[in-house]
């Protein structure tokens, strides 16, 4: 029995804060936002959580 393919992200590319906002942006993030608004979307989207989704296309 084989063992399940890990998922690797395509991007190899250091995480950076401009990769970071490019991708909280899809989200309606800016800089501007009211702190609360901008911290919900900074927290759900963690560079892991990013990375994984770019793995998957989002």
């Amino acid at each position: 029995m084989s063992k399940p393919k890990e998922l690797t992200t395509m991007n190899h590319e250091q995480m950076t804060q401009e990769r970071r906002e490019a991708f909280w942006r899809k989200y309606r993030w800016t800089p501007d936002l009211p702190p609360e608004q901008r911290k919900a979307i900074e927290q759900v989207w963690t560079d892991e959580k990013i990375e994984e989704a770019e793995a998957l296309g989002f």
